[in-house]
């Protein structure tokens, strides 16, 4: 059998063995159960479900106040964290099922993300600080491949990817070009940083967060004003700021 159908007929299987464990448990609550176990298991799930309200509340409490001030307390470090996860995933598709634009939704996660990895004051070695940015930066009609090779920039100017190459250089931090997602991974596989600096849009910045969660990630959006992944433009002046307060200095 093909590998990949007999992965899914496998957790096909184990899916629809679960679902019917869960029809057999009801059954027999249905079948044997008295009026006091009914009762029992409605309150049950009646306290639950206040467990899970008053902790979404702390959450959004939490998230709404560290936005607010552009810090978070230690005491919430951990709230905001778990809770942006878990929120995060369901306001996207609310915004989505209320034709709210997600990448307001995204931005604010993003912005979050960058309060909750600065407010701890920590500081990295340049050269455990991992730099990635997206090929759209680079000029649409230059004629020199950066993409894995950023030695061939001529640092021309007519895109921002030359200031960039000479602020990592100065710095002493390592830099990267990807052509997504799936590269943007395998360059950090395989360089292991501590931290991670990256430029990209809203959704790839955002989806890019969740994946390498065990990472702390500063999130840099891009300007599209030729839309999307076409001669997009990045503020290098803000990175030089975000890269001044989290180098350690040897």
């Amino acid at each position: 059998m093909d590998k990949k159908l007999k992965s899914f007929t496998l957790l096909s299987i184990v899916m629809l063995g679960f679902a019917f464990s869960i029809l057999v448990f009801f059954y027999f609550i249905y079948r044997y159960s008295t009026i006091n176990t009914y009762a029992a298991i409605l309150l049950f799930f009646i306290i639950l479900t206040i467990i899970i309200l008053l902790f979404f509340i702390s959450v959004i409490l939490a998230v709404y106040f560290a936005y607010r001030r552009k810090k978070v307390s230690r005491k919430a470090v951990w709230l905001v964290r778990t809770g942006m996860y878990l929120l995060f995933p369901v306001i996207v598709g609310l915004a989505g099922l209320f034709k709210t634009s997600k990448d307001t939704v995204r931005h604010f996660y993003i912005t979050i993300n960058n309060i909750l990895v600065q407010s701890g004051g920590i500081r990295f070695y340049p050269e455990e600080i991992l730099a990635i940015l997206p090929h759209c930066l680079q000029n649409s009609n230059c004629g020199y491949k950066i993409t894995h090779h950023i030695e061939n920039c001529k640092k021309c100017g007519k895109c921002p990817i030359g200031d960039i190459v000479k602020l990592m250089e100065e710095k002493g931090v390592s830099l990267h070009i990807v052509t997504g997602g799936t590269a943007a991974r395998k360059v950090v596989k395989e360089s292991r940083p501590k931290l991670i600096l990256s430029v990209a849009c809203e959704r790839d910045l955002a989806s890019g967060i969740l994946d390498v969660r065990h990472i702390p990630v500063i999130g840099v959006l891009n300007d599209r004003p030729n839309g999307p992944c076409l001669n997009t433009l990045v503020d290098v002046e803000a990175i030089a700021k975000i890269l001044d307060k989290v180098i350690k200095i040897k």
